[in-house]
């Protein structure tokens, strides 16, 4: 007899420390999985109740997708009595036999999955690739029929379109992780995979920085609270003293976040956790902000709960911040254009200046370490190390 229950599938660790949550069907000793595109950390997941912990809508929406499920498999059992095919019983879970799925249908279906449980930059991502790509090759046909030929031509057409190297790998790796998407709900079987012989490209770019000289004198610009660029001054200064910090984490930080003296919070993109020591004066440069649920109040408590277009709200957020850097960036002199970019980077390109490793710049960003064995001795001791060297940084542009 066939079972259907929720849970964390152990097998599949990802980097960040989560686990896919899915539908797992078995008969007897063999079982085969529906994914929910929900990744979770086990302490999120109650083993008990087959529920996720203080997420109601979540829960709401994940039982209606069992029962949904549930009716599904009831159907299936009466009308194939003695049938155990997994392959068959998923296929027809899914609604739809593994023929009749066309590319772009598959692709809509997991937006509105990638929608429903909350991911809406990465929906957003997959939303602007499929326009993308739609308009170069024919997405309304099986799977079967993209061939490695259909990348080639897809490649060939973008770089015609005047579409950079780095664009293209933006739009290859979402179609790429359709079709492994498509191998994971078996749609099609893995010797079809067209990317296996196909590489995505990517260019190195040319990280945009400014000089401790021109970063001195944007700390000591004079300009007062009624001027329209003040507010953007201060989040720029923000920026580059809580070590680089992305501009849409900046947004979101609220008053949970600030442990013990630190602002400690998990990056949206990555999910990697940052642990930044509170000086000073970035205490006093976020006194200047009238708070609300998030610490700086840029965001309105309106646009935190609409979730589904809070992503636009960021985007347009960055881009009259990006201006108003522009403008900035004119006042000191600067031979680059600031953003939000330029900070994060300025702020790794003066730390090496300032005779600071690679591997420690690293951990600061938050990127992965060029040296295990530095990552090691990092983690040994904690946080000191890199909060003697963002006091250090910070000092060489207000000193």
């Amino acid at each position: 007899m066939a079972t259907l229950n929720l849970t964390l599938d152990t097998r599949r660790a990802r980097k960040d420390g989560t686990y896919p949550l899915v539908f797992r069907v078995r008969v007897e000793d063999k079982f085969c999985d529906i994914g929910t595109d929900f990744k979770i950390f086990k302490e999120q997941f109650d083993l008990k109740t087959n529920s996720l912990v203080n997420d109601i809508e979540s829960n709401i929406l994940l039982d209606q997708l069992k029962t949904h499920y549930l009716k599904r498999l009831r159907t299936y059992t009466a009308e194939n009595l003695g049938c155990n095919d997994l392959k068959s019983m998923k296929a027809f879970l899914i609604n739809k036999q593994l023929s009749e799925y066309t590319i772009i249908e598959f692709w809509n279906k997991q937006i509105e999955s990638m929608m429903a449980s909350g991911r809406y930059g990465g929906a957003k991502i997959y939303k602007t690739s499929l326009s993308v790509i739609s308009q170069a090759i024919d997405l309304n046909v099986s799977f079967s029929k993209l061939k490695y030929q259909s990348i080639l031509e897809l490649e060939s057409k973008l770089f015609k379109r005047g579409v950079s190297v780095n664009g293209i790998s933006v739009y290859m790796r979402t179609f790429r992780a359709i079709c492994n998407k498509a191998i994971h709900f078996d749609i099609v079987g893995f010797e079809w995979y067209p990317f296996r012989k196909y590489k995505v490209r990517k260019e190195k770019t040319t990280p945009r920085v400014i000089t401790i000289t021109e970063m001195k004198r944007y700390f000591h610009l004079d300009l007062k609270p009624s001027d329209p660029l003040y507010k953007s001054w201060l989040i720029g200064k923000l920026i580059f003293m809580l070590r680089g910090i992305n501009i849409k984490d900046l947004l979101l930080i609220s008053h949970n976040n600030i442990k013990s003296g630190r602002i400690i919070y998990k990056r949206a993109k990555t999910g990697k956790l940052y642990s930044v020591e509170i000086l000073p004066e970035m205490q006093e440069t976020m006194n200047l902000f009238k708070s609300n649920n998030t610490l700086l109040g840029v965001l309105s408590d309106a646009e935190l709960k609409n979730t589904a277009k809070l992503v636009d709200v960021i985007v347009q957020k960055r881009k009259v911040i990006n201006a108003h850097l522009k403008k900035l960036g004119e006042l000191i002199n600067s031979k680059e254009s600031l953003s939000t970019y330029v900070f994060r980077y300025s702020y790794a390109n003066i730390s090496k200046q300032l005779g600071y490793s690679k591997d420690l710049i690293a951990e600061a960003l938050g990127h992965e370490y060029g040296n295990s064995v530095t990552g090691i001795y990092l983690e040994q001791f904690d946080n000191e190390i890199v909060d003697e060297m963002n006091r250090r940084v910070i000092d060489s542009v207000l000193k």
